[in-house]
């Protein structure tokens, strides 16, 4: 484990979390890493819904939400590139976050 801030890395389209793995061993010495696949990549889950309800920006921003919950991460470092910025800056947008 890191010594300074989780970070989450979300990747783009249409990668997996595997776009990261130069970058993670190089940061994971000062900072807790969680690179998770986005719904519909990689290992992910398939979702039955709708894809506009299922796999919109608001429905990964709330996933990736669920999870830092899940993993009891405070205050993370958020970072994405492609649809992953997209999916942290609706995650800012989100009722009671904060940046």
């Amino acid at each position: 484990m890191g010594t300074g801030p989780a970070v989450v890395r979300l990747h783009g389209w249409p990668g997996d979390h595997a776009d990261y793995r130069a970058v993670t061993p190089l940061l994971s010495d000062r900072a807790d890493m969680v690179v998770p696949d986005l719904r519909g990549f990689g290992a992910s889950d398939k979702q039955r819904d709708e894809p506009a309800t299922a796999y919109s920006a608001d429905a990964q921003a709330r996933s990736v939400l669920g999870l830092i919950d899940e993993l009891g991460v405070d205050a993370p470092v958020i970072a994405g590139y492609d649809i992953g910025s997209r999916i942290t800056t609706r995650s800012f947008l989100r009722p009671g976050a904060s940046g």
